[in-house]
């Protein structure tokens, strides 16, 4: 049976603004000391520990983040965090090419300034973000680490008594006072998410931009995490996993059917859309603004099918076990035009062999910095028959990414290859890299744009 959890979120008002932080504590700084404190964690000791988001209304951002762990027999803790920065337009280049990779200052928090944007340092298809040391009070053995954070969602993770400067050999683990959604009491039904978010809103005064969009929002959907049968998985063997988003009011028994959007991540488990990418928040923002209808959206784990560099395995797992699972067990529709595709690197690829390959299972495709991934090769022009191209001019496209993304370069070129045969695709391109702060925008903008919007016949 699925664990199903409904996703937290408190509202305080601070100097007039909106914060909104699920499993953290936001204080104005000007607050008494006793300010509440609401967490995901059941245990009031480790809720306390939770990210304090302050309010500072001072520079650069108007925010301050503090992050706690307590660990009293640990020699040191460390934090790595999505918070380095760049200026996208005082860069040497603006977009990557397939021989040359924008590089980027690594710009740390308290030099942010209005325009500045997160993004890796060195810029890569890795996760290269800042890791620093934490500073313990001997007296409670809590380790804390206080950043000024503009607005957005921030993922970060803790290293404990890691022996080695670059991290090597050591393993990262998320914040026990903020886990992951399908974290309760201490145990986790399917896989383990390494990080935990932390929302920090935006304050105008300081130019930071508004990502309330990303924000936990007054109605939840719920998140389930689903153990279905899956002949072709190995690890683990004949089973697999699914995070199931259903928007809030979810009806099983409402006259009309639900939309339904797969969704794969980068070769990695289920829980990294809806942690990482924040994209439950995401979904219910977007439904409670009217901007997109309800929809129940499935985040397959791409792992463990065998080899990674083939994809024919995955796909039929898709088509044979994922939808047939999600047909049954949730009120969706049945048909393909009602169905949407999309996923980020090893997952755009994904996307892309149904696109190219076999166009009859989804209407809709959200292709997000797609690249060189396993065997996968992107299609030319002159090797695409008039049968293919005949069945792409029937659904509806998306290919984006980040400008300096190390595979900008691949995400052009298949734009370029769809407008070569006449094929109507829209490119969606934002300042950003290979991360999660580039792909939030991607999803919102398939999402809104793209995905049932106009509904195709059938």
């Amino acid at each position: 049976m699925p664990r199903i959890s409904n996703r937290t979120g408190v509202v305080l008002v601070s100097l007039s603004l909106c914060a909104v932080a699920a499993g953290v504590t936001t204080v104005n700084a000007s607050a008494a000391p006793n300010a509440s404190s609401h967490g995901r964690s059941s245990a009031s000791a480790q809720s306390s520990l939770a990210p304090k988001v302050t309010h500072t209304g001072t520079g650069p951002t108007g925010y301050t983040v503090t992050f706690r762990y307590k660990a009293p027999k640990a020699k040191s803790v460390r934090i790595e965090g999505e918070w380095y920065f760049a200026n996208p337009y005082r860069l040497s280049a603006l977009a990557g090419t397939a021989t040359e990779t924008v590089a980027t200052p690594g710009t740390l928090p308290a030099q942010w300034k209005p325009g500045d944007i997160p993004i890796g340092s060195p810029n890569s298809s890795a996760a290269n973000w800042p890791v620093v040391s934490m500073k313990q009070d001997r007296r409670t053995g809590v380790w804390s680490y206080t950043v000024p954070l503009p607005s957005g969602t921030f993922n970060y993770g803790f290293y404990v008594d890691c022996a080695t400067s670059d991290q090597s050999g050591c393993t990262e683990v998320a914040d026990p006072a903020n886990p992951a959604w399908n974290v309760k009491n201490g145990k986790v039904t399917g896989s383990v998410e390494p990080v935990s978010q932390v929302y920090v809103p935006s304050d105008p005064k300081f130019g930071t931009v508004d990502e309330s969009w990303q924000a936990p929002a007054a109605k939840h959907g719920t998140l389930a995490d689903v153990t279905y049968p899956a002949p072709a998985s190995v690890t683990p063997a004949g089973k697999n996993y699914l995070a199931v988003y259903t928007p809030p009011g979810y009806d099983p028994k409402r006259a009309k059917a639900y939309p339904t959007v797969y969704l794969n991540s980068g070769g990695s488990n289920e829980l990294d859309w809806s942690t990482q990418g924040s994209v439950g928040n995401i979904l219910d923002n977007l439904i409670d603004t009217g901007e997109i209808q309800p929809m129940v959206v499935v985040m397959p784990n791409t792992t463990g099918f065998g080899d990674s560099t083939t994809y024919d395995t995955f796909d039929a797992n898709v088509v044979n076990s994922v939808i047939p699972y999600v047909e049954k067990h949730y009120h969706v529709s049945t048909a393909a035009s009602q169905r949407a595709i999309g996923g980020l690197g090893y997952g755009a690829s994904i996307a892309n062999s149904f696109l190219f390959d076999d166009t009859a299972e989804f209407g809709y495709y959200g292709v997000l910095s797609p690249g060189l991934h396993g065997n996968y090769v992107l299609p030319t022009a002159d090797q695409l028959t008039d049968d293919q191209v005949a069945a792409l001019k029937k659904v509806q496209i998306l290919v984006g990414g980040g400008w300096q993304d190390p595979s900008h370069y691949y995400h052009a070129s298949e734009v370029a290859t769809l407008n070569q045969v006449g094929v109507p695709v829209l490119p969606d391109y934002t300042n950003g890299g290979h991360e999660w702060y580039a792909w939030r925008v991607g999803i919102k903008d398939f999402l809104t744009k793209v995905a049932f919007f106009p509904p195709l016949a059938g």
